[in-house]
């Protein structure tokens, strides 16, 4: 529906710059004269303009701040312990959601060379790390209390990548942690009273069935801003990990890209690694496991398809009453012109002309507003409270200019609007009988 629309917008808009170029071209007089009787009428035409751009302005604006939203969340949501793509044992994802250390992958070693030797892959690759997740019972002797986790191993140095968005709350991230020591989220350190320093005893079920346990100290405490998964998370070394569950292997692999653009491309090259190899591996995106993104994502658009819908029944509306004013009060000047000799459809392509010229100046000047606007509320941005589910409030920005879509949209908006409202105003006044209109008074 979406892809039907823009192709019809873009003939719209093709249709009225040739309207436009072929009368400056033919009879440029007919634009002089389309400048004058636009603003003979200075308030009227002036009030329109106004309307237009400040809907084009706040079309853009917001479109601006979604994109910037969508973008944040993105990369919150893949450096939040997804990364860019994750590789899996088979049979991981549809087996392993209630015993993962049944589904590990036992050559991490291997995989992780091969995707680093591989010409294609490696320049792509930002950092490559083995994931070790498991859960059980975290406790403070001190405090009496005790409550459940759901733990990741990871090596500590991939963590200044993958958790770069973590805020530390005390103590220092993992990169800086003791083989024995662990960080934990500020949910769980809450619940414990634990902090730096403090000790605290895991107990876990391996692989095998047995019950381990361990003791470790507090060396940091970390905040995601993602309440549900500071609630429960803790996060030690991955060798660490494997020694207290009793295995060497991995649950999953995750590979950090150098642009996440890239991704498509290179989960294509890694699917033909592991086809070329037969590795019993599958990979995924992180487009494929992100949920709560595309959830988010899709409220969002529906937002702003309503504010651009909101926006363009004002201006039409704007537009096709300044229009049907012209008509109303050139009717007898109209009928002049016909009594001339000019034949209909040029009168009614006089009405098109000054809606089309009308569309082109408010996209000229809602795009050059929106760029103005945008540009100080970046300076600062602007302060944001907590998303639901999220702890931590944000600084929204407004992304203008990476999206190309954003300013087509914003010069199509009025452009279009203007071309569909002056077809009412045009058919009336390409349609007045001669000497009636002489009557009108």
């Amino acid at each position: 529906m979406m892809n039907i629309l823009f192709w019809i917008s873009n003939i719209i808009i093709v249709y009225a710059l040739l309207v436009v170029i072929v009368t400056a071209l033919r009879k440029p007089t007919d634009i002089r004269y389309t400048f004058l009787n636009l603003f003979r009428q200075r308030r009227r035409s002036g009030v329109t303009l106004l309307a237009i751009t400040l809907g084009g302005v706040a079309v853009f604006i917001f479109g601006g701040f979604v994109d910037y939203s969508f973008w944040a969340l993105r990369e919150q949501t893949i450096r939040t312990n997804i990364g860019h793509i994750q590789l899996y044992e088979k049979g991981y994802l549809t087996g392993g959601a209630n015993n993962s250390l049944q589904y590990t992958i036992k050559n991490y070693d291997e995989v992780k060379q091969l995707l680093l030797a591989d010409a294609q892959i490696a320049p792509q690759i930002a950092t490559v790390t083995g994931q070790l997740a498991f859960s059980g019972i975290i406790s403070q002797y001190d405090t009496g209390t005790s409550t459940f986790f759901t733990g990741v191993g990871i090596e500590p140095e991939t963590s200044l990548v993958l958790g770069s968005l973590d805020r530390i709350v005390s103590g220092s991230d993992l990169s800086r942690v003791e083989q024995q020591d662990i960080t934990v989220g500020s949910g769980i350190a809450n619940t414990l009273s634990a902090g730096y320093s403090d000790w605290v005893d895991m107990l876990v079920v391996n692989p095998q069935g047995g019950q381990n346990a361990m003791s470790s100290q507090v060396r940091g405490v970390f905040q995601s801003g993602i309440k549900e998964y500071d609630d429960t998370a803790i996060k030690l070394p991955l060798k660490t990990a494997q020694r207290l569950l009793q295995t060497s292997d991995v649950s999953k692999i995750i590979i950090m890209l150098q642009d996440t653009e890239q991704t498509p491309a290179v989960l294509a090259q890694i699917n033909r690694l592991i086809e070329q190899r037969q590795l019993p591996l599958e990979a995924r995106s992180w487009d494929d496991l992100a949920v709560f993104y595309h959830q988010v994502v899709n409220l969002f658009e529906g937002i702003f398809l309503f504010i651009k819908s909101i926006v363009s029944v004002i201006v039409v509306f704007m537009i096709g009453n300044t229009l049907m004013m012209n008509v109303v009060e050139r009717t007898r000047e109209i009928a002049t012109l016909r009594a001339l000799g000019l034949s209909q459809s040029y009168i009614g392509r006089l009405f098109v002309l000054e809606g089309i010229i009308i569309g082109i100046i408010g996209s000229v000047l809602s795009v050059s507003f929106g760029i103005l606007i945008a540009s100080i509320i970046n300076i600062n941005g602007i302060p944001m409270p907590p998303s639901p589910g999220y702890t931590q409030g944000y600084l929204a920005f407004v992304m203008w200019d990476q999206d190309i879509n954003l300013f087509w949209f914003s010069c199509a908006l009025p452009l279009v609007t203007a071309l569909i409202a002056s077809i009412i105003p045009a058919r009336r006044a390409s349609k007045l009988v001669i000497a009636e209109a002489f009557r009108f008074v």
